[in-house]
């Protein structure tokens, strides 16, 4: 489990009680339970963040225990909530940051999310699917305290909220590039990749513009 730590003022997130949240949201990210700081091994089928664990990530298929249809339904499942998490938590970057850095990135990732959200419900409509996305649990916690804050406090959260699910859209993707036998998925995976390598060296200029450091 990656521990995020922040440069900015720690006394102001403890006095807030959000370094506590992080390593719960991040397990929650990855499908595990935190204990100690540490979380457990996510099983990429049954334990998906935010869903029932003994369900399918939200999708209806044709062929529902088909290998291929599986893999769509994860791929398709995990991308889309995601992407809502995402934008949600972008909104709330565009009312409670006070750095245009942040601002600006919050506004990238909205617009691009919408971009492909087109292609994603495309290729769900043709693959016979249907998903609605949920929010993970530990990300809605973390969106309420992130409501009461401002500043360098807010964007150390945000960052750290959006660099777990940027680093889960590179798996996600990478992983569909590697397995999906369907030519036109692997191409939107394959996109998908691409556009989170991108985030992942924004984040970078972003986080230092935000006086936030973010470590392995």
């Amino acid at each position: 489990m990656r521990r995020n730590i922040f440069s900015f003022s720690c006394a102001a997130l403890l006095m807030a009680g959000l370094l506590s949240t992080t390593p719960a949201v991040l397990a929650q990210m990855r499908g595990g339970t935190p204990t100690g700081g540490q979380n457990g091994n996510m099983n990429q089928q049954n334990q998906q963040p935010g869903m029932n664990p003994n369900m399918q990530p939200n999708g209806r298929m044709g062929q529902p225990n088909s290998p291929e249809s599986m893999q769509e339904q994860n791929f398709l499942g995990n991308m889309r909530r995601n992407f809502t998490a995402e934008n949600e938590l972008s909104k709330l970057a565009l009312k409670n940051s006070s750095n245009d850095d942040v601002k600006k990135f919050a506004q990238q990732v909205m617009s691009q999310n919408r971009s492909v959200d087109t292609r994603l419900d495309m290729f769900a409509s043709n693959a016979g699917q249907t998903f609605a996305a949920e929010v993970p649990p530990e990300t809605r916690k973390a969106e309420k305290q992130m409501k009461k804050l401002k500043g360098t406090p807010f964007d150390g959260m945000y960052l750290s909220q959006m660099d777990a699910y940027i680093k889960d859209d590179q798996k996600v993707a990478s992983d569909a590039t590697l397995t999906s036998n369907k030519p036109e998925l692997r191409d939107l995976a394959m996109s998908l990749r691409m556009q989170s390598d991108q985030r992942t060296q924004q984040f970078a200029q972003v986080a230092k513009s935000a006086n936030v450091t973010i470590k392995e």
